[in-house]
């Protein structure tokens, strides 16, 4: 390699040595953290080989040699990392141009494919007929496109323009069980239906038709198909021309429309869509690796203010409310500017009920969950107890925590399972139980004796928790930690939900140190109950 400056900026021209000959490229520097890598392209005025060639980017012939993240290179030696993404290049480029790497066509082929998106909510592993719908999401001023069978929670009502969502335009979706890829000897990519159906024929026969099917059987004036390949989700589309639009040939002469717009002087161009999940199976699991999300399941969550509030949110991105599932909300509060410090909801939300207003927040963002707040007592509330598969407690009020196990306790053998959640002295220590199973303790066997110590003591000897006291008359006492805490309590019981909703809780009670001056080390485990616990005791 040989590389001479331009200028004073990091800008440098040279060539890459391959064998006998040279290739001109030019390095540019623009980050010397070396977060972004340096950009390599290859000089323009070089002649290229006449086939397409992986791993090169856009008109300027840019050189992907690292895929981003990657690497990490060193910021403390420039030159050194300088050379190494030049010899990486380099290899790169040789295996290229000598054909070793055109099965990374296949990888890459969402690149080369299109720039344009559709979204698809379709069922996993689903194929056949569909609508491509335009859609209002959110706040956007712009429809998008939707790839559904009609059962999707982006359609229907469109409610926040208030108007129904277009009956959409035909697509036909296919399964493929090879990569979606082309040859480097392709004229890439196919922009007329003559050139799509020459590369269909070759490297996947079972889609050539389809397109051309979708038009003569289905009506409207475009035609679709939407590729499930092992690399992808890719759509293609071929629209009437204008001129062609009328009942003539779109009725009854449609069996020959193709024939006639294949007749026509301007070859019929195709649109190129690359597809992007938006189904429940795909956001509620993707994060998860091989767990189960908590689709399905119904879980009323008691509490939604510091804890409750950020695990709420955490329960609704893990899928809760999810398939045929619910998420209930209950609190009895509404949200002070005082709770703003350390609460999921903002200032918007000021002056309403904290659970309705964290259902509200939570559909908007994750509109297909089916979620729903109660303001309220939950003891005297009419809630349907025995459909939920999990009750949990987010409270952190001894006395309201302590009614609830009761409650849980007296219920035997039909004991829910019931997790409790809470913060120890100012946020010391994060700690949760699961109770549910008869041979397990439950809540008060923790601490047996109101006024005793806890069974495994959570704060440093002579720690006190320290209580302000509110302006308001009425208003009670409150804690003072920082929100951090309450994130971590919320993720603590969480993970706890998400081990019960894949069949092995493993250790039922958790703890978590985050202030190590105030709070002590509580190792995880099951406890077993207690013969002296006043509410599942022999003599209880």
């Amino acid at each position: 390699m040989r590389m001479a400056p331009v200028s004073r900026s990091p800008f440098y021209a040279g060539v890459l040595e391959r064998h006998a000959a040279a290739i001109p490229i030019a390095i540019e520097v623009t980050d010397f953290d070396f977060v972004k890598y340096p950009r390599i392209r290859i000089d323009p005025g070089y002649v290229m080989p006449d086939r397409m060639l992986p791993h090169l980017q856009g008109v300027d012939r840019s050189i992907c040699y690292y895929a981003k993240g990657s690497v990490v290179l060193d910021r403390y030696d420039p030159g050194g990392t300088v050379l190494q993404c030049l010899d990486q290049a380099e290899a790169v480029l040789r295996d290229a141009i000598d054909g070793r790497s055109d099965a990374d066509f296949a990888d890459e082929f969402n690149a080369y494919w299109g720039t344009t998106f559709v979204y698809v909510d379709l069922p996993v592993n689903y194929s056949g007929p569909a609508r491509i719908c335009a859609v209002r999401l959110g706040r956007r001023e712009r429809d998008v496109l939707i790839v559904t069978t009609g059962r999707t929670w982006f359609g229907g009502l469109d409610r926040y323009t208030g108007r129904r969502g277009d009956l959409g335009q035909p697509v036909l979706v296919v399964i493929v069980d090879q990569p979606l890829t082309f040859s480097a000897d392709d004229t890439w990519p196919p922009t007329t239906l003559p050139a799509l159906n020459t590369w269909l024929k070759s490297i996947a026969p079972d889609l050539d038709g389809c397109l051309e099917t979708v038009l003569r059987t289905k009506s409207g004036h475009t035609a679709a198909v939407l590729v499930r390949a092992p690399n992808g989700l890719f759509c293609y589309q071929i629209d009437v021309p204008r001129h062609l639009r009328r009942p003539e040939f779109l009725q009854n002469r449609r069996q020959r429309l193709l024939h006639i717009m294949a007749r026509q002087r301007t070859l019929t161009p195709v649109d190129r869509f690359a597809g992007v999940h938006v189904d429940e199976a795909y956001l509620f699991g993707r994060n998860l690796g091989g767990m189960k999300n908590l689709a399905g399941k119904k879980i009323l969550l008691i509490g939604c203010g510091t804890i409750g509030g950020f695990l709420a949110q955490q329960l609704a991105q893990c899928g809760a409310g999810a398939g045929r599932g619910s998420l209930t909300l209950v609190d009895p509060d509404v949200l002070k500017s005082g709770n703003l410090g350390r609460h999921v909801l903002g200032v918007p939300f000021l002056g309403e009920n904290k659970a309705e207003a964290c259902a509200a927040f939570l559909k908007e963002q994750l509109p297909p969950l089916a979620i729903e707040g109660h303001g309220g007592d939950v003891l005297a509330l009419a809630l349907p107890w025995a459909r939920y598969d999990l009750v949990i407690d987010a409270t952190g009020e001894e006395a309201l925590s302590l009614a609830l196990n009761e409650r849980a306790v007296r219920a035997r053998p039909e004991q829910l399972p019931n997790l409790f959640v809470w913060l120890v002295g100012n946020g010391a220590v994060a700690q949760c139980l699961l109770t549910g199973d008869p041979d397990r303790a439950c809540l008060k066997c923790l601490k047996p004796s109101l006024a005793g110590p806890p069974q495994f003591p959570a704060l440093r000897p002579g720690v006190v928790t320290e209580t302000v006291a509110n302006v308001s008359c009425g208003d009670a006492d409150y804690i003072p930690f920082p929100v951090s805490r309450s994130v971590a309590a919320a993720a603590l019981a969480c993970d706890l939900v998400l081990d019960w909703a894949n069949g092995d809780p493993g250790d039922r009670f958790r703890s978590l140190t985050l202030d190590t001056k105030r709070g002590l080390a509580v190792p995880p485990g099951s406890p077993a109950p207690i013969d002296t616990c006043p509410a599942c005791g022999p003599t209880a």
